[in-house]
């Protein structure tokens, strides 16, 4: 039941993360129509388990935990035993993990929409089930730490070191962030606000963050042909994330009944972040140097590069708003739902489409089945997501300012005023929807009709559409 399968086991949580990437991105624009239409489901009762309160935290976490998170687990099991020049330590070990997950991911949807929520951000998911996820991520882990442990290259190479540094602290940061996995909440108030920031930050700077910036250490090079411009600074931009990110939590916080020194501590790291950012950035433009040109043949090139302008424009908005006059504005409004998808969809789901093209037809032996879709997908996503994201952007400026103005005696106006936002923000939203369809079609039919090649042509490097 379990396959030993060389590659099994990447293979098939590529294959379930792009299932989940499309049901939680459903909800997504489900969500979003809601703020269009609010009473679409009013006097329908089945329509009662689809409620805004319902919908979006079903969105964010089968995106977070079900797409992106079932996709990191595909990438460490692809990545880390290629860089490590040694098998998966145990296929079926992570075959079981991909069978856990998706069960795990499953309750998810059904608990949060019967209203199971424990009503913290990113982490609205029942008690019980946060000690599964837990026990999903120690597998997970163990499997790669004992790859690892079995390595032959003696020298760890920078992605290796990314997502080492992800096993090592996301656990942490996860259990601490969610009261320590006690099923009664032993922190309440105030402290609750820091530990959940805490949480809702670094999960995405010690999980989302390495994982992603590992994955395009190790597609650079392969698909550009050039080898990493400066290893050193790649190490030095490691050392600084790992160092710099755990105090930022709090600048979700700025302006509110937090201590006034854990502001300023969380504001003066959030700057610091510009330091690993900028590492990562300026290896990325030496490495392209003189292969620019490839972009018009690669699609994952394409993904990978545009994810990198996102990322550069993400590093820029978390420091900027994180200044109290800044946060002033933007706190509470749709600047920072933009924000948030400009890291985890414009940013690392952008990576993670780029590594899926790479990596899939070599673990499976077949050339993506049509390349014309492919460019379908990247422009589609791109076209629909800059308008999603400029809606929410613009939008935020005006929600923020309208309350800015003290129109506090008539906050509806507030509300008015951001119709035409959200309906451009649900014809991004079904952009990026519709993109991803054609991404699993595509998908499927290279798994089921695509061009067959050897073995030899994968190392080669030369399959088609792959880079």
């Amino acid at each position: 039941m379990l396959s030993n399968v060389e590659g099994s086991a990447s293979r098939n949580f590529f294959y379930t993360a792009v299932l989940w990437m499309a049901i939680g991105m459903s909800f997504g624009l489900f969500a979003a129509v809601l703020l269009v239409v609010p009473d679409l489901v009013k006097n329908i009762p089945v329509l009662q388990y689809f409620t805004f309160g319902r919908v979006r935290p079903v969105h964010t976490n089968l995106v977070l935990f079900g797409w992106l998170s079932g996709a990191y687990f595909a990438t460490l099991y692809y990545m880390v035993p290629r860089v490590c020049g040694t098998r998966l330590w145990s296929e079926r070990l992570g075959n079981f993990t991909v069978i856990y997950h998706n069960l795990l991911m499953a309750a998810y949807a059904v608990t949060l929409l019967l209203g199971m929520n424990a009503g913290r951000e990113y982490a609205e998911s029942p008690w019980i089930l946060k000690i599964l996820t837990v026990g999903l991520f120690a597998l997970v882990f163990f499997n790669v730490l004992m790859t690892v442990a079995h390595r032959k290259e003696k020298e760890l190479y920078v992605t290796a070191w990314y997502m080492l540094g992800a096993v090592a602290t996301a656990p942490v940061i996860y259990i601490v962030g969610n009261q320590f996995l006690l099923p009664q909440n032993p922190i309440s108030g105030v402290n609750d606000a820091v530990v959940n920031w805490f949480y809702g930050h670094n999960i995405l700077g010690y999980w989302f963050t390495p994982i992603g910036v590992g994955a395009v250490y190790y597609l650079l090079p392969k698909l550009t042909g050039n080898p990493i411009w400066s290893h050193r600074l790649s190490m030095i931009g490691f050392w600084m994330l790992m160092f710099v990110y755990g105090p930022t939590g709090a600048h979700h916080l700025v302006n509110g009944p937090v201590p006034y020194w854990l502001q300023t501590v969380a504001i003066a790291f959030s700057v610091c972040l510009i330091i690993p950012v900028w590492t990562v950035l300026t290896n990325f433009y030496g490495t392209m140097n003189g292969r620019w040109g490839a972009l018009k043949e690669s699609v994952p090139l394409k993904f990978t590069v545009t994810a990198m302008v996102f990322y550069f424009i993400t590093c820029f908005q978390g420091p900027m708003q994180s200044l109290r006059s800044v946060s002033a504005i933007t706190h509470f409004t749709n600047w920072v739902v933009g924000h948030a998808h400009l890291a985890l969809l414009g940013t690392f789901s952008f990576v993670m489409f780029a590594t899926i093209y790479y990596a899939l037809p070599r673990l499976i032996s077949r050339e993506i089945w049509s390349a014309r879709l492919m460019e379908w997908h990247y422009w589609l996503s791109l076209i629909g997501f800059t308008l999603f994201f400029v809606a929410l952007t613009v939008g935020g400026l005006v929600q923020g300012s309208d309350w800015a103005a003290n129109q506090s005696s008539n906050f509806i106006a507030s509300v008015i005023n951001q119709r035409p936002f959200n309906i451009a923000r649900a014809i991004g939203g079904a952009m990026i929807l519709g993109a991803q369809f054609l991404f699993i079609f595509n998908i499927f039919k290279t798994a089921t009709a695509g061009r067959h090649f050897s073995a030899e042509a994968a190392e080669a490097g030369t399959v088609a559409a792959g880079g």
